[in-house]
């Protein structure tokens, strides 16, 4: 019997010998040594030549080269450009084979990199307000404080003469400087054209020296030598003449004084409290005796007052200094002076009715914690895919193994192939960036900008790639490197139970995320419809409201305006206050009087200083006694309390006909008002008295009669111009003020509703990639149960139904999360909706629908294959 013939030796079998380090070539006998050479056959050895191998596996282990006859023996380190180009060649390669999986994740990673950099763009930008200045740490800002007790009441604002008098009595203050807002606005005329500025601002002469302001012309040291003066913003110098540069030396109008420009300056900063665009010097608003005479008295509390301290000087120490000024210059006087860092000044929720801008510390934390978790969310996309794919490339891993790769060096290349991917989804993310900035700007109110000069810019970006190649690369590439290459080339699965555990982890986490974020959504909207719908006990419809400026005709403008309004048709009743009935801000204590009152019970009380056509303008009720009436003299020392007043003064039936003394003024409670929100929801209904003083009002308020808001505006509009022919007539309809008071909520539920949409966005682009991975893997499965006559609703059932148990995990996760983050944020609000069951329901049937429409959409079209090609794929 003949003896077989020798197979001749094949280029498999010479590369083995070449490349395999010799104690693991020991290792592979017979069908393993066929296997391990029929892979290498099937990874191109028939092209047996350095270069090929080099773009292939990446590297060749420096013992395996030594083996390699001296005339193809490559004279190359182990690591160069060369093999960096080669692991790019293979990472590039590796994404192109697999281009579905690949948009994916670049879309995913973009989308979630864009958002979370908007997202910390905001965040940092609220938690460094006003850090820029350089003595950002020196400087203080006076508040003051009236009151004692739970009742105390702070003010931002301080007398005209407190700054001068601080600066000549206490030690230690390096510079004083002072801010005022005019409560209107200014009208300016250029060229006899009206321009009202809402952003315009009185400042002191030291102003530039104490906070830091970018001359694009003119200079500090200048700009403020004229009270006749006036500073602009870019922007604005560009608004009023177009060209900043020509702006210099041009004369503008305010009431019957000249003002020139005198220099240009930078735009406020985003994460400055000063946005004003207009400025002026100090000396320009005190032009007359009467405005000097009463912004120098001690009793008007109208000016910012900031102190620059010396160096090492403890703040606490001129808190009392300053309250002594007080009692020097006006005895009677029961203000408590103290400081509040410049620093702190946007955080501070403790002073009322504040003119500078605010945030809530906890809002921002909240919103950057949800940035950082869209990042994350993207991130397990990447994880999810690379993971469900390593079987793909565990034979690539097992044969570099073999010959010799290094455990590090298959880290250091998926890694590399992780930043590559992140870094097309950073080139994605800046165009979105780009894209969505100018809608962002608009929706946050400043004036952020893609400048790629922007060091805080590049800082987010680079920081968020880094944070995203750490969280989607390394999970990836310590499972790939650690793969054992003899459980590879047996056909062992690589891929054990403990992996996909893990892949279903990070879903159960994507959408536990967006499941919290969908309740949070539901909660605000429902909270901000119930503020804006619940009934606040007067009527705000068809009402419009304006003020008439201070100066010393306005009691008597304000009394022609209304007669005149009253005649008007379209307008049904017309009347004036003291403050807005929306946000009332103006309160009292201390000269209240009443029968059996202990003499130290000093209560706070609003104080709403009304007339006899207030009550029909505003619908208000009364549940005891009468109304102002204009023909009984002695309603104006009279008053009429709220429900609450009643209960908390503790006056007793019956209440109507009891002396009352008020503001010096003894009358009769003539009345019981039923409460109404006369401030936001966030505040309980405090008591109230409301007066009869037409000397304290200014707020004036309209009702338009259904059908003629526009003939009646016409008509108020001629009315103005007829009395005040050089100032603008602005008005605001009373129901967008009430809404302005939640605006920040409104905003909330919008972000999150926004930040919802992208994280159940960028979990379906990962969910759909998953199931269309699971479905190509059971390709064979499918096509055999289609021949066993297996409907297709059965094999989306089948493929739906692990995803689908996922979701239902994540909403029990989620569901006690957000229920506790929801009464965290309910708690600001003294009246509020509840958190019922349904919400959730709510939130998780939605979860479920989207990832059932996600997985289903592949899992039908798998289901629909022709079982024969299904078969044959295999």
């Amino acid at each position: 019997m003949n003896s077989p013939t020798p197979r001749p030796p094949r280029l498999a079998d010479q590369l083995l010998e070449w490349f395999v380090a010799p104690h693991l070539l020991e290792s592979l006998q017979g069908d393993m040594h066929e296997e391990f050479a029929w892979q290498v056959e099937r990874l191109g050895a028939n092209q047996a030549n350095w270069r090929y191998w080099r773009e292939v596996l990446g590297f060749i282990r420096p013992s395996a080269i030594r083996l390699l006859p001296q005339a193809n023996r490559p004279a190359v380190p182990f690591f160069n450009v060369d093999q960096l180009r080669s692991i790019l060649n293979v990472a590039w390669r590796n994404l192109w084979r697999n281009k579905l999986y690949s948009t994916l994740n670049v879309a995913g990673l973009g989308m979630g990199l864009a958002a979370a950099v908007l997202i910390l763009l905001w965040v940092q930008n609220e938690l460094s307000f006003d850090t820029n200045n350089q003595h950002a740490d020196q400087i203080y800002h006076v508040t003051n404080t009236l009151g004692m007790g739970d009742e105390a009441w702070v003010w931002d604002k301080s007398p005209l003469v407190l700054g001068e008098a601080a600066q000549r009595n206490v030690p230690g203050i390096d510079r004083i400087t002072r801010l005022k807002k005019p409560s209107q606005g200014l009208t300016f005329r250029i060229n006899n054209v009206p321009f009202h500025e809402e952003k315009a601002a009185f400042i002191d002469s030291t102003w530039f020296d104490t906070f830091d302001y970018q001359f694009v012309i003119g200079n500090a040291k200048q700009a403020l030598q004229d009270p006749n003066s006036l500073i602009l913003t870019e922007s604005k110098a560009r608004t009023w003449f177009r060209d900043p540069a020509t702006a210099i030396g041009k004369f503008v109008r305010l009431d019957s004084v000249n003002l020139m420009v005198k220099a240009i300056v930078r735009d406020p900063r985003p994460n400055s409290s000063f946005q004003y665009d207009v400025l002026l010097p100090i000396a320009a608003g005190l032009q007359t005796a009467d405005q000097r005479d009463n912004d120098r008295n001690w009793s008007n509390f109208n000016y910012e007052l900031f102190l620059q301290l010396k160096p090492g000087l403890d703040p606490a120490r001129l808190g009392p200094k300053l309250t002594q000024l007080y009692r020097a210059y006006k005895k009677d006087s029961t203000v408590t002076a103290s400081l509040l860092p410049l620093t702190a000044i946007h955080f501070d929720t403790t002073i009322q009715n504040d003119d500078l801008p605010k945030g809530n510390r906890q809002t921002v934390l909240t919103i950057g914690l949800v940035g950082l978790l869209i990042l994350v969310i993207a991130s397990i996309n990447y994880v999810n895919l690379s993971t469900a794919l390593a079987g793909q490339r565990a034979k690539e891993v097992g044969v570099k193994k073999i010959i010799g790769a290094g455990r590090g060096s298959l880290f250091g290349q998926f890694l590399l192939e992780s930043g590559l991917l992140t870094g097309l989804a950073l080139v994605l993310a800046v165009g979105l960036i780009a894209l969505l900035m100018p809608a962002f700007n608009n929706f946050t109110g400043k004036h952020f900008s893609l400048d790629l000069s922007n060091g805080t810019l590049w800082l987010l970006l680079l920081g968020s790639l880094v944070l995203t190649v750490l969280l989607a690369g390394i999970y990836p590439a310590l499972l790939l490197s650690s793969l054992a290459p003899a459980r590879v080339l047996r056909g062992i699965n690589v891929l054990q139970l403990g992996n996909a555990r893990f892949r279903q982890g990070l879903v159960v986490a994507q959408f536990s995320v967006a499941i919290i974020l969908i309740v949070s959504t539901l909660v605000i909207y429902r909270q901000v419809q119930f503020v804006q719908t619940q009934n606040p006990g007067y009527q705000r419809e068809h009402i419009f409201s304006f003020s008439v400026p201070f100066s010393p005709t306005s009691k008597a403008t304000r009394s022609y305006l209304k007669d005149r309004l009253r005649e008007t048709a379209g307008i049904e009743a017309v009347t004036s206050t003291n403050m807005s009935i929306i946000d009332m801000q103006s309160s009292h204590r201390g000269s209240l009087k009443w029968a059996g009152k202990a003499d130290d019970f000093t209560p706070m009380v609003a104080q709403f200083s009304v007339e006899p056509q207030t009550r029909s303008v505003f619908n208000l009720k009364l549940t005891q006694g009468r109304w102002f009436q204009t023909d009984i003299r002695l309603d104006s020392a009279n008053v009429i309390l709220n429900e609450t007043a009643v209960k908390s003064l503790g006056l007793k039936a019956p209440v109507v006909g009891q002396w009352f003394e008020f503001q010096g003024r003894r009358g009769q409670v003539i009345g019981v008002a039923r409460d109404f929100h006369y401030r936001s929801f966030h505040e309980k209904i405090e008591p109230m008295v409301l007066f009869y003083a037409p000397g304290w009002q200014s707020e004036l308020y309209a009702k338009i009669r259904p059908g003629a808001t526009a003939t009646a505006l016409a008509a108020a509009e001629k009315i103005w111009h007829d009395r005040m022919p050089d100032q603008p007539f602005t008005y605001t309809f009373l129901d967008d003020s009430f809404a302005r008071l939640y605006e920040s909520e409104q905003k909330a539920g919008q972000l999150f509703s926004l930040f919802a949409g992208v994280a159940i966005l960028i979990s379906c682009l990962g969910l759909f990639g998953l199931a269309t991975f699971m479905a190509g893997q059971r390709t064979k499965e499918i096509g055999i149960r289609k021949v066993l006559e297996a409907s297709v609703s059965g094999i989306v059932a089948l493929l739906s139904r692990d995803f689908i148990k996922l979701v239902l995990m994540a909403i029990v996760i989620a569901s006690p999360v957000a229920w506790w983050l929801m009464h965290q944020w309910l708690a600001d609000f003294a009246y509020k909706v509840n958190i019922d069951w349904w919400l959730f329901a709510v939130a998780g049937g939605l979860a479920v629908s989207i990832a059932l429409l996600t997985v289903s959409f592949q899992s039908i079209r798998a289901a629909l294959m022709n079982p024969v090609k299904s078969l044959r794929s295999e």
